[in-house]
């Protein structure tokens, strides 16, 4: 039921829709002052939402800045990767295909080769199409294998389906290991998106774990993009893509109202 409710909404939130919407009442409306008011609304949302610079000027303000590498001192205890990098319905299984936000999983590895993390743990329960006992975690685990994280060094946590599950589950983990030899006990890093990097910390906050760094990759924005420049191509040519973009933000402000009614954050 939440996972339908979740994907009518994710549906319902999207600027493209609403235009779309707009522009089929224009078929079907009769009233010349309505058709009016609709055609109106509808370049309303059309010139606001493919509008690079805006969409930028918000993201950029939303999202927390990059963390430097280079300026970490002390190595963390766990990068924790959360899932969503991957496409699950891709075949054949034998290998991993990264879909979208994948600098979460090669800036995990990066981390552990710079030694400046002891232990990759992935936390994801998504499963692949093509074979159910397969999780993210699974596949992300044994793909790190492969480029050179040693077996022992990393952890696949796979039961749990969305942000709040992923740091129950961490959380349990960690307290199940807590002063193991990999620094059990040490602060970690949460590594996400950077759009999500908020629900994420505040559903692990939630969860009574504090000491750790947020790590976001794949910014939609940061502060040297071109878009943030005000210019001809950036606040007059629309850009299609800006629209799903927004569509995305939304979602995941939505996302945030309702882990907070139901007292997930």
């Amino acid at each position: 039921m939440y996972a339908l409710l979740s994907a009518i909404v994710s549906f319902l939130v999207q600027p493209l829709t609403w235009l779309l919407g707009l522009l089929v009442a224009l078929i079907f409306v009769r009233s010349t002052k309505w058709r009016r008011r609709l055609g109106i609304a509808a370049l309303v949302v059309a010139v606001i939402f493919t509008n690079p610079w805006l969409h930028h000027a918000v993201s950029v303000r939303w999202e927390p800045e990059p963390l430097s590498i280079k300026a970490m001192e002390e190595p963390f205890g766990d990068a924790v990767v959360l899932g969503g990098f991957t496409k699950l319905w891709a075949t054949p299984v034998d290998r991993l295909h990264l879909g979208s936000d994948p600098n979460r999983f090669s800036q995990a590895i990066e981390l552990y080769h710079l030694e400046k993390v002891r232990r990759l743990v992935f936390v994801s329960g998504g499963h692949t199409t093509a074979d159910s006992s397969l999780t993210e975690a699974t596949l992300a685990a044994r793909t790190a294998e492969r480029f050179g994280v040693p077996k022992e060094a990393i952890v696949a946590l796979g039961t749990s389906r969305n942000t709040h599950e992923n740091a129950e589950e961490y959380r349990a983990w960690r307290e199940k290991n807590s002063g193991d030899a990999t620094d059990g006990d040490a602060p970690f890093l949460l590594v996400t998106s950077a759009f999500h990097a908020r629900r994420s910390a505040a559903c692990f906050r939630k969860a009574g774990l504090s000491e750790f760094v947020i790590f976001p990759t794949d910014h939609r924005s940061d502060r040297d993009h071109p878009d943030r420049k005000l210019t001809l191509s950036n606040t007059v040519a629309p850009s299609p893509g800006t629209m799903l973009s927004w569509g995305a933000l939304f979602r995941e402000w939505f996302g945030m109202l309702v882990y907070r009614v139901r007292g997930w954050i």
